[in-house]
């Protein structure tokens, strides 16, 4: 099972422990053994692909017990990753540093981009802009608490999702503060928010509470609510209904994804559902091709179709494995797992045509695409280009 950890909102920043301490997996503590079921072994298969890693490089100190997922952002010719204290910018096809700036603090959510700007938020709450130029500090501004998801931008604002439920707007020219919009969260979620998601017009956010709100940039109103799942069950652990991980925007339909609740393409114009499936995942959904992926709270791998929503397929050679948010490379689904194992499955029918042992710790891996590489940035702060041969 996917292994998650519970905040008690209630007496925030202490963890609940609960069972298995305090990362557990829900479900799966039993009041004997209290164990995390046994992995699935990994069968043998006859290999379609070849992955190579390219270059592989230290960004920063890293983080082994954090909880956020450190997203790197791609320009033309840079990546640029943050991990520990440091955010660098380093060149696509050597792996070579253009720059790195300590920020004297660690980074906890990271990293947005709009033009030449970058984005980050520090451990004490700290909205950081930085010239993606030269890694020159341009301002910062205090958030109205932790956040663990990257911020996003347009060409006007930059917006935050806090862990106290809140999303809030700055302006991206000098980091003034703009609007927030506060959402009632229940007393046990997730740790962890939803990337938010900003367009020309709208910011798309998901709250522990089940639910997804369209925002308006200008003032930060409501314009629509949808319940993407409600809770259920007698204990707070059963009620856990949270909306966590990527939101994802194709062609005016939103794709979301949420804990114990469902999978739905919702119209990002007016709220309203075009068609849902249960299924309980906290990585939120990649869209490759024609297919939406998804891995579920057992670390099964499912692909939605697009358009229709009914499953294409599901594949569970890999369950209890502890997966990573799934990846799209070179017209592949791509999964790591919490060993460091990198699976590529074939989009047609889930079948496992590669795999690799890499030097990855963790399975909160942050990933980006490019053409036909894709770059992954571990909680130890390792980050690497992967390819197919």
């Amino acid at each position: 099972m996917t292994r998650i950890e519970i905040v008690n909102m209630s007496a925030r920043p202490l963890k609940l422990v609960i069972g298995c301490l305090a990362l557990i997996t829900v479900s799966a503590c039993s009041s004997t053994g209290g164990d995390l079921p046994d992995p699935t072994p990994l069968e043998g298969f006859e290999p379609q692909v070849e992955l190579v890693e390219h270059w592989s490089v230290s960004v920063g100190k890293g983080d082994v017990e954090g909880s956020s997922v450190m997203q790197p952002v791609l320009s033309a010719n840079a990546i640029f990753a943050a991990s520990g204290q440091q955010l660098g910018s380093f060149n696509i096809d050597t792996g070579a540093v253009n720059w790195q700036t300590d920020l004297a603090q660690p980074v906890t959510a990271g990293v947005g981009q709009i033009n030449e700007q970058l984005f980050v938020v520090t451990r004490s709450g700290k909205l950081v802009s930085v010239s993606s130029v030269d890694g020159s500090v341009l301002w910062q501004v205090n958030a109205s608490s932790e956040a663990l998801a990257a911020p996003q931008a347009n060409s006007e604002i930059v917006v935050v999702q806090t862990v106290d439920g809140k999303v809030s707007a700055y302006s991206i020219t000098d980091g003034n503060f703009q609007w927030s919009y506060s959402a009632n969260l229940p007393s046990l979620t997730l740790r962890g928010t939803s990337t938010p998601l900003v367009t020309k017009s709208y910011t798309y956010a998901g709250f522990a509470s089940g639910k997804l709100v369209a925002l308006d940039n200008q003032v930060g109103n409501e314009v629509w609510q949808k319940s993407i799942s409600s809770a259920q069950g007698r204990s707070e652990i059963e009620r856990l209904s949270d909306v966590d991980g990527t939101l994802t925007l194709i062609d005016d339909l939103l794709y979301v994804t949420s804990y114990q609740g469902n999978i739905a393409a919702i119209d990002a114009l007016t709220g309203t559902v075009k068609w849902q499936q249960p299924v309980s995942s906290i990585s939120g959904t990649a869209i490759v091709g024609d297919a939406v992926l998804v891995v579920d709270a057992q670390d099964g791998v499912l692909a939605y179709d697009q358009e229709l929503g009914h499953v294409l397929w599901q594949s569970d050679a890999l369950k209890h494995r502890i997966l990573a948010a799934p990846m799209g490379l070179a017209g592949n689904a791509l999964v790591i797992d919490t060993q460091g194992y990198a699976h590529v499955l074939k989009l047609s029918n889930g079948e496992i045509v590669g795999r690799q042992k890499m030097a990855l710790k963790g399975a909160r891996i942050g990933s980006k695409s490019y053409q036909d590489n894709i770059f992954l940035l571990s909680l130890d702060g390792r980050l690497t280009r992967l390819g197919l041969k």
